[in-house]
């Protein structure tokens, strides 16, 4: 079952606006990899990270790629992220000055929507983590969160390898506080902070 809810690992978010935007802000664009994306609720809030610390004119450089198999009990993932409509309910956790700042009322009650300035900065694409394909490359930022734990073990290290190839160098890894790094996979990455699922990748690595 897909789950997932904005500001989830409110530390790791933290993180990101402390780290890896002001580390991005000299990229002529940056470019963010949402990869398990479900319904969209975590490539929203990393808008909000980003939005809140970059001016109108930086932000149109941001775009976030959210992923995800889409598995077919799931087939609203792309029309639902595309819309950015929300319920109430599923807004709880957004902070009240992001709520007023970046969703509106719609016509349906207690359904909000993401405003232009958000929706623009997002596509969705069905992607499948165990093809070892990357969507794209040149990646500022990966978050990856809630997804590793339901691959095979043999495949969790190939696929951070997979994120290490595409990532920008000097570039940063999000993962869940429940996943640390595979242990092949070390050599590739630095943490941030002691226990904190936020790595970069090393600058000098090829």
């Amino acid at each position: 079952m897909a789950y997932t809810s904005f500001f989830r690992d409110a530390d790791v978010l933290d993180a990101i606006g402390a780290f890896v935007v002001p580390w991005a802000l000299s990229q002529q664009e940056i470019k963010v990899w949402d990869a398990g994306c479900a319904t969209g609720e975590e490539a929203y809030s990393l808008a909000m990270i980003f939005a809140e610390r970059l001016d109108p004119f930086t932000l149109r450089n941001l775009r976030i790629l959210a992923t995800d198999r889409e598995e077919s009990a799931f087939p609203q993932f792309e029309a639902r992220i595309a819309r950015g409509r929300y319920r109430v309910q599923e807004l709880m956790w957004v902070p009240e000055l992001l709520r007023s700042a970046y969703f509106q009322p719609t016509e349906v009650p207690d359904v909000f929507e993401a405003v232009p300035t958000l929706r623009n900065c997002i596509r969705y694409q069905r992607h499948d983590l165990l093809t070892l394909v990357p969507p794209e490359s040149g990646f500022s930022l990966v978050v990856c969160k809630n997804v590793l734990m339901h691959c095979p073990p043999e495949a969790q290290g190939p696929i951070v390898s997979m994120f290490h190839r595409v990532l920008r160098p000097g570039g940063y890894l999000a993962l869940d506080g429940f996943q640390p790094l595979p242990e092949g996979n070390t050599g590739q990455f630095e943490a941030i902070e002691p226990g904190l699922p936020l790595f970069r990748r090393r600058p000098g690595e090829p």
